[in-house]
């Protein structure tokens, strides 16, 4: 009798988790869609006389070398931060051989990724980029009502303003943040090859590297990098030159772009991955290619990985088409606007974009481009360090990046949330394929992200009444018992947030950290007593977080990428936990 009873629980059991399962149909297309791979690059790039290859990060030194012999060639390590990688290029004689190569190497198990290498550049420049503005004016007086930054011309930058930036500077300004500007380098300190830039004296910098020329000194020789990370976190407040949006972050300078603006896929990729290892927690890349790079994704994969959000400009090609990276899907890809708030005429605009911002539009003027401080070469039609006006979505992809860094100051840390709360909180505009979720808001993303942080504490505040009522209430129950309930509930309560916060907001594992089946899976292993006590607070504790989602809206997958989908598998798997609960707590003998 009591195996043919066994056997109907488990079958009861096993019903009652599928039927629970399939209330997680919805969500499928997206991870389906998700795991749709990469578009590879093709053997051959036209004048491309080079080959990068990832090789397993297992072979030796030896095997290497048997490689070279069997291939004929000389793989060299693409800097001193890649040998962990064993990331190589391969210098050959023409783009025929390149593509012979390449073939041969994508069918050896010893390789992970092989191609021919691309070269990335910087944004076409759009006509007016550059026009000159040799003086400075006197700003307009601005209302006292929130922060405002003495900078004599931050009048002019009506970018941050669009952006809502003072009402976001109450709440956060970056700080504890480090933001990584892939670029032609950053004027950041006096070097051999330069000043640093006049309005850069309080930027917090990290050290950086010069891919380029593979040293430990990333100065800026074109003036693109530093005007991008101007943006980002230039000197605030010192009574000099312009504002910064996140300006309390530090900047990570690091050189993948030459001084005539082009890199190498195995620069950048090389870069991505140094930046991910030193502490980087954003990374913005304003550069961009037609051509899809396998070797610079997996390094964009990996950085993900390891929580850095990735932003990078649409790229300024007039017309439909979102290049490489920004169009990998680990990418927040940004359009550009001008202070009109319509699509630049220049911006690139397809389905990858993310958001749209401010990166200037100066068809009436050098007052609506975004001014920022840089040394402009003279070489390069510049008059050196000083404040210019520049537009293109290599402008506007550092106001996102500032904004990911506001955002993550204030404790949020995971990509997929910080993309979700930047886009939830953007200003809505149409077209989708030209703005994305909208024109970036600062000021509503860092006040979600405080809402978002005073819900947790009042999460925990209410764990802490439960906590307190099962120690006063249940007189009956011995005391150990009563600590022993509360580490139940602790974990069905705060789990699943524990899981999410370690494989990613979107992961399909939430499916098992947000469901009843930990539970379900405890009521099938313990009988009666102790156990089913046990089994009951944990699946009360799931119960109590699956509600509080519900409540406020914190589901356990974001809302840009899954929608209402999450809801089904919420209030199904929230019902099935209560009921294992009320199962549990009888089957335990409590009255």
């Amino acid at each position: 009798m009591r195996s043919a009873n066994n056997r109907s629980r488990i079958v009861l059991i096993t019903l009652g988790v599928l039927a629970v399962a399939a209330s997680g149909a919805p969500m499928l297309p997206v991870w389906l869609a998700a795991a749709d791979p990469a578009p590879r690059p093709a053997a051959s790039v036209p004048g491309s006389r080079a080959v990068v290859v990832d090789i397993r990060d297992d072979l030796s030194d030896e095997q290497i070398q048997d490689m070279e012999v069997r291939y004929g060639v000389d793989f060299q390590f693409n800097s001193e931060h890649a040998d962990d990688d064993n990331l190589m290029r391969a210098t050959v004689g023409n783009e025929r051989d390149t593509a012979r190569l390449v073939e041969e190497l994508r069918r050896d198990e010893r390789v992970e990724a092989a191609e021919p290498e691309v070269q990335l550049t910087l944004p076409p420049a759009p006509p007016t980029m550059y026009r000159r503005d040799l003086n400075k004016r006197e700003g307009t007086s601005l209302p006292q009502r929130r922060f405002v930054p003495n900078d004599p011309r931050y009048p002019e930058q009506w970018n941050l303003r669009m952006v809502g930036a003072e009402a976001a500077w109450e709440r956060t300004r970056g700080k504890g943040i480090v933001v990584a500007v892939l670029d032609t380098g950053v004027a950041a300190k006096d070097s051999e090859r330069g000043k640093r830039a006049k309005d850069f004296a309080r930027t917090r910098f990290a050290r950086g590297y010069d891919f380029v020329h593979d040293d430990d000194d990333p100065y800026d020789d074109h003036g693109h990098g530093t005007h991008v990370a101007g943006t980002v976190a230039e000197s605030t407040d010192n009574k000099e030159g312009v504002a910064g949006l996140a300006f309390e972050a530090t900047v990570m300078p690091v050189k993948v772009l030459s001084a005539e603006g082009s890199g190498s896929s195995a620069d950048i990729a090389d870069a991505i991955r140094f930046a991910a290892d030193k502490g980087a927690n954003v990374i913005n890349m304003s550069l961009g290619s037609p051509y899809p790079s396998e070797i610079i994704g997996n390094a964009i994969r990996y950085a993900h990985k390891k929580d850095v959000v990735i932003v990078c400009s649409a790229g300024n090609g007039f017309q439909e088409g979102v290049g490489y990276p920004a169009a990998f899907p680990e990418c927040i890809a940004v359009s550009s606007v001008g202070p009109s708030k319509e699509l630049a005429f220049y911006s690139s605009w397809g389905k990858e974009v993310a958001l749209a911002a401010p990166g200037g539009d100066m068809t009436n003027g050098a007052q609506d481009g975004i001014l920022q401080n840089t040394i402009w070469p003279e070489s390069q039609g510049g008059r050196g360090d000083d404040y210019y006006p520049f537009q293109g979505t290599s402008m506007a992809a550092p106001h996102v990046t500032a904004a990911a860094a506001l955002v993550m100051a204030q404790g949020v840390r995971d990509p997929a949330r910080v993309r979700d709360l930047l886009a939830r909180s953007a200003t809505p505009k149409q077209p989708k394929v030209k703005y994305g979720a909208g024109i970036l808001s600062v000021d509503r993303a860092t006040n979600a992200t405080a809402v978002q942080g005073r819900r947790s504490s009042d999460k925990r505040l209410l764990f802490a009444v439960l906590a307190a009522l099962i120690l006063i209430v249940p007189r009956r129950i011995p005391f150990g018992l009563r600590l022993a309930l509360i580490a139940a509930l602790w974990t069905g309560y705060f789990g699943p947030d524990r899981i999410a916060a370690l494989v990613g907001a979107n992961s399909a594992w939430n499916l098992v950290g947000f469901s009843a089946l930990v539970p379900f899976l405890l009521f099938w292993e313990l009988e009666k007593g102790f156990g089913s006590r046990i089994v009951a607070f944990v699946a009360l504790g799931v119960a109590a977080c699956l509600a509080w989602n519900l409540v406020t809206g914190l589901l356990p997958f974001t809302a840009t990428v899954f929608g209402d989908r999450p809801l089904p598998w919420v209030v199904a798997n929230l019902a099935a936990s209560l009921l294992i609960a009320a199962a549990a707590w009888r089957r335990g003998g409590v009255s």
